[in-house]
This record gives C-alpha cells, structure tokens and sequence, in this order.
C-alpha cells in the first residue's frame, strides 16, 4: 500500500504538467476559433448587423486583465452594446453575466483558473438590470441569473437595479461608463 501511495505521490507532478500542457492546448485551439469568428463576422458587425456585432464580442471576451492581448472585455462590450442597443437578447444576457463578473464561459481552464485568481470588476445592479433585459427579450436563462443575483444585492442595490431595469434611471453599457468611471 505504502508502495502505491508513493507512486501516487511521484506521478503528481507529471500529472499537473499534462493538464496544463491540455489546458493550453485547448486554450490554443479557442484562440484559433475565435479568431475566425472575429475574421469572419467584423464587416457584418462594422456594418451594424447585430448578430454580428454579438458574435463580435463573444469572441473578443473576455480578458484577465481586462483589455491586454486578444481577449479584451472593454472592446467586448462595446461590440455586445452595439448589439443590444439593436434589442438583440443575447447580448444583453452576455453583458449581464460579464457585468457580474462571469467572464469566461465554455471549457477554458486556464482562464476559469486565471480568472479566480485575479478576480473580476462587477456592477452588480447594472448586471441585473441587463439580465432582466435580455428575460425580456425571450432569454429565460437570464432571468435566473437575474433571481439568484437579486439575493446578493444590498437594499441601495436593489433600488439601483430595478431603477435601471424599468427604465427609470439610464441603463449604462459601456466598461467605460459601467466599470471604468465606478
């Protein structure tokens, strides 16, 4: 039993330097494809097509360090705006849940690891007024999202929110105006 525990203990190593070696190769590969998203969807999005313009952003979020390398969350949200400025419910969803700080989505554990590491910038009342936007636009996961960040938000919080989400106060879209200027 000794014996296994050992070569348990020694294979450690090599086993976290597999996954790392797995993690950045399938970071490569997200890279790459999103790239191509981008190559393949900027004229569409230059030329105000908001699914476009959607792909645009998701493509380009999100960053770490919140705007260095390809991935860049302002130049993100300014693409997923422009979409939702148009009504398109998927970016609203997508700029609620990065508002809230959720902002790397699919199989990508480096940057999920990355991420918890350096944290993230949030404005939790412009989050949820976003995610009941997108609710009303017919993305019923948003509204979820919406419900279980409600709980976590302060009584200012909360007034802020809804104030925002019934369009008695403006709703801010931009990192700019939402995180950067906060």
């Amino acid at each position: 039993m000794r014996r296994v525990y050992q070569l348990g203990l020694s294979a450690l190593p090599l086993l976290l330097l597999a996954g790392g070696c797995v993690g950045a190769a399938t970071e490569g590969a997200n890279i790459a494809k999103d790239k191509a998203v981008l190559a393949s969807n900027i004229d569409d999005a230059r030329a105000g097509d908001a699914e476009a313009q959607y792909k645009v952003g998701d493509a380009l979020c999100c960053s770490v360090n919140e705007g260095h390398g390809f991935y860049d969350t302002p130049e993100s949200v300014g693409w997923l705006c422009k979409a939702a400025g148009q009504d398109y419910a998927p970016a609203a969803h997508m700029l609620g849940e990065i508002y809230a700080g959720d902002v790397v989505s699919g199989v990508r554990v480096l940057r999920r690891v990355a991420q918890r590491l350096a944290g993230s910038s949030t404005n939790l009342p412009v989050a949820y007024a976003w995610l009941r936007r997108a609710e009303a636009g017919g993305e019923t996961e948003a509204g979820e999202t919406a419900d279980q960040l409600w709980t976590n938000l302060s009584r200012s919080q909360r007034y802020e929110a809804e104030a925002m989400a019934e369009g008695h106060q403006s709703l801010p879209c931009t990192w700019d105006e939402v995180i950067a200027s906060g």
